[in-house]
């Protein structure tokens, strides 16, 4: 056994023996006998750790032979003669890697983990079912079935395969979490990956700010609301280059509802977000999930062909979100990442083309206040009363008695009840999604007009697709449901009594924003804002910081052709945009403490590199941090979500004399330079307190970590973990890190270069394809991806043309008789 596998052995052995601590039966921990028995317990997980190097399988369902052939990364390079028998094949081999993956996510959107970790999850499990995704799941499966369509035929196949594995599984050859936490996994079936969806759906859309905009309206009144928290952002690159045109939108403006009864049930459900699921994989939409996507056209590229890049920010984990494969057939040969459970590649290339994605980030959700009658059971809509549907639910608690719920519906959706008070939920998760039609038609794609006939079928979550492809076209399109409401007016409660907060459609394909190579060569996405303000429909409001968008902008500007290595590099690019706009603020100040104009002088001189070797970076973020303290100190902002920082710099630059920069802990009125003055003195104050004065105390990588936690977060599993290791960068840089403790950043990148035939691919996530801790390929990549390399992505038509000094296992996957 080798020295690291001993020590992770005896992490894990420790791991268990923590959750046994907490409470055997509360956390679904089997006697540990099972786990320690020399021959059926971890060490026999870790024997299993590795595919053998050759190897047949029968798969009844099968209509003729399937090879399996994993790289030494292994990924699947997954041969076949028809699609059909490849998705089945899919399903075999993603559930030998990360079948507990498969089962978790599920069983997270349905509202069941208590069934597997006791008590402790009861409260998360009544608030995920409270917000509907699996009730709409179950409606859509529903649909789905009845229909027979490609939809279900591409489920049914890939849960032929998933299925035929976990039949064949002993007990003792379970993963690793399945006997630690004693239970066996689901058998898949199609409402799996639906829950999926629902689950990526809720992950970049749902969101409870609606309460913190109803209390800032309300108190802050409505031009300064309008001021700090605008439909529109002022400091940023649009998505589409060119002006829209038209108004931005029709039908009656009303105003949002105001009254604190409906909006503190809001703030209490938000609440219980935070304080059960954050941090938690059902933590829901946080501001940095996002992700960036840049190409450029043949006329900006070194090779004369496009060039697309892309990575997507996500909470990073072990084992990670994306799953790489490779599927050939007679009708595809489509290499990318999908997350297990989703049936075919999310994002991808084939022979002809590529696209990569971004979060939209547009409003694809409302809360609507519900004015109960006495009983409590009706609620009052257009001059009369509905009833509630009231279902009653029962969760089921891993060691204790199953526990009664009750969940309650409106024609609006679900409703959250809190304190006599009711909120529904009018959410994009809610609607039919035909999701996994159009990534079916995205992998089969020839050309672009292929490629925007899949993109009809796109619903959620909504995302800003951008393309490119052999014939030289670059494009991209905020792609999605995208509701048009029958009134408009921003963030806030709505009203449920009236018909005012209705959706009455959809905006149309055509009207979506979308740029086809534009004159500038190049296009790209950053979560900002995706059209200007003569866009006629409503995308969204209060579009936050959008630094990405103005650095890829400025790189993709500075140069007239840009290579393969330079989209690599931009993808590494950790400079820090917020020094560009802050730093000169200060630079014609005086009268600062003689620490902190030291201070001043080091953030002239630096050129806003955000590396682990500078002490630049920590002295800026403690300014940052420090400057949006002093100037949202009035208790509204403590209570709410604060503007957005590029509105505080707008007002530091254009109104030094704004109210909203005096200090309200002191007697004098501050304008721009004086808040300025005191937020450095204040922060030399604070690195001499906190760190020690000295640069050497500063270092950048000293203070800011990256971490990669185990899937379930849970800290009893932190030998599952990775990390922490010094991480570049900063909050909104091009390679993103929010915080001193990253947990979020680029969760896969790629860059596809078309100057070559076929297209070829480089990519790299950060763990590994096996969902097994004591394989060497869970967390593999790690050591590449902090250094910010790529591996080579391959893709060869046949199993034949595959070298086989590449090849780490061959699975031969054959039919029953």
């Amino acid at each position: 056994m080798t020295k690291r596998l001993f020590l992770l052995f005896l992490g894990v052995a420790l791991s268990a023996l923590a959750l046994v601590g907490l409470g055997t039966r509360a956390f679904g921990v089997p006697p540990l006998g099972p786990l320690l028995d020399p021959r059926d317990g971890l060490y026999r997980t870790a024997r299993l750790a590795e595919h053998p190097s050759a190897a047949e399988r029968v798969l009844a369902a099968l209509d003729a032979p399937v090879t399996v052939l994993r790289d030494v990364r292994g990924v699947p390079h997954i041969f076949a003669e028809s699609d059909r028998d490849a998705l089945m094949a899919f399903g075999y081999a993603v559930a030998q890697d990360r079948l507990f993956q498969l089962d978790f996510i599920p069983r997270v959107v349905q509202g069941r983990l208590a069934e597997v970790f006791g008590p402790a999850s009861l409260e998360a499990d009544r608030f995920l079912r409270s917000t509907g995704m699996a009730w709409a799941a179950r409606r859509h499966r529903d649909a789905l079935l009845a229909e027979g369509s490609v939809e279900r035929d591409i489920v049914t196949w890939f849960g032929e395969g998933v299925n035929a594995y976990i039949d064949g599984l002993e007990e003792r050859d379970l993963p690793f979490e399945f006997r630690l936490l004693g239970y066996r996994p689901a058998r898949y079936e199609p409402l799996h990956a639906l829950l999926l969806l629902q689950y990526m759906t809720y992950d970049l859309t749902y969101r409870t700010d609606d309460a913190d905009y109803a209390v800032l309206r309300e108190r802050l009144g409505e031009a300064d609301y309008r001021k700090l928290y605008p439909p529109y952002s002022s400091l940023y690159v649009p998505i589409i280059p060119e002006p829209g045109s038209g108004a931005r939108g029709e039908g009656q403006v009303v105003a949002p509802l105001e009254g604190e009864g409906a909006t503190s049930a809001l703030m209490q459900e938000r609440a219980v977000l935070q304080a059960v699921l954050r941090g938690t994989p059902a933590e829901g939409f946080l501001l940095g999930k996002g992700s960036n996507n840049w190409a450029v056209s043949g006329s900006r590229s070194a090779t004369g062909a496009p060039i697309l890049a892309g990575d997507m920010h996500l909470s990073l984990t072990l084992p990670a979100i994306w799953y790489e494969v490779h599927l050939a057939t007679p009708s595809m040969n489509t290499y990318g990442v999908t997350v297990p459970g989703a049936p075919l590649p999310v994002e991808a290339f084939n022979e002809h083309l590529a696209w990569a994605f971004t979060n939209t980030g547009s409003d694809q959700i409302d809360h609507l206040a519900l004015d109960l009658d006495e009983t409590g059971t009706r609620y009052r809509f257009e001059g009369g009363y509905r009833d509630l549907d009231i279902v009653l639910d029962t969760i089921f608690v891993q060691g204790e008695a199953p526990v009664l719920d009750t969940l309650v519906y409106s024609h609006w959706g679900p409703v959250i009840r809190r304190d006599g008070e009711a909120v529904a939920l009018r959410w994009v998760a809610h609607e039919r999604s035909s999701t996994l039609r159009a990534l079916w038609g995205m992998n089969h794609a020839e050309n672009l007009d292929a490629f925007e006939a899949a993109l009809r079928f796109w619903d959620t979550p909504m995302q800003n697709i951008l393309y490119a492809d052999v014939d030289g076209n670059i494009a991209i399109r905020s792609t999605g449901l995208l509701p048009v409401r029958k009134s408009i007016d921003g963030a806030g409660l709505r009203d449920g009594s009236t018909d005012g907060g209705a959706w009455v459609g959809r905006v149309p394909f055509e009207a979506l924003p979308y740029a086809l190579n534009p004159a500038q060569g190049y296009l790209s996405s950053t979560n900002q804002q995706p059209a200007d303000s003569t866009y006629p429909y409503y995308l969204g409001h209060d579009w936050r910081d959008a630094y990405r968008s103005l650095r890829i902008d400025s790189l993709l500007r500075s140069q007239p052709r840009h290579s393969v290595e330079d989209l690599k590099r931009y993808q590494a690019d950790v400079h820090a945009v917020q020094h560009d706009l802050f730093t000169p603020l200060l630079d014609t100040l005086t009268g600062f403490s003689a620490r902190a104009d030291t201070l001043r002088q080091m953030l002239a001189a630096w050129d806003g590199a955000t590396t682990v070797d500078r002490p630049a970076p920590l002295v800026f973020d403690e300014f940052l941090q420090i400057l949006r303290e002093l100037a949202w100190d009035e208790r509204v902002f403590v209570e709410a979500r604060r503007p957005a920082e590029t509105q505080l710099f707008l007002l530091l630059r254009d109104e030094p004399r704004s109210k909203w920069l005096d200090v309200q802990a002191t007697d004098e009125r501050e304008d721009a330079a004086t808040l300025l003055r005191h937020a450095l003195d204040a922060t030399a104050d604070t690195l001499a307190a906190r760190y020690g004065w000295g640069e050497e105390n500063w270092r950048w990588g000293d203070h800011h970590k990256l971490v990669v936690r185990h899937l379930t977060q849970s800290e009893a599993l932190r030998p599952l973990w990775r990390g922490p290791y010094e991480f570049s960068g900063f909050h909104a840089t091009l390679s993103p890190a929010g915080r001193r403790r990253t947990t979020h950043t680029a969760s896969w990148r790629v860059v596809v270069d078309f100057s070559q035939s076929p297209p070829q691919g480089y990519g790299i996530y950060p763990g590994g394809q096996s969902g097994n801790p004591f394989s060497p390929l869970y967390d593999l990549h790690l050591p590449d991806f902090l250094a910010f390399r790529h591996y080579e992505l391959l893709k060869p038509v046949t199993a034949s043309a595959m070298d086989e000094a590449a090849v780490s296992s061959r699975l031969v996957l054959r039919p029953g008789e």
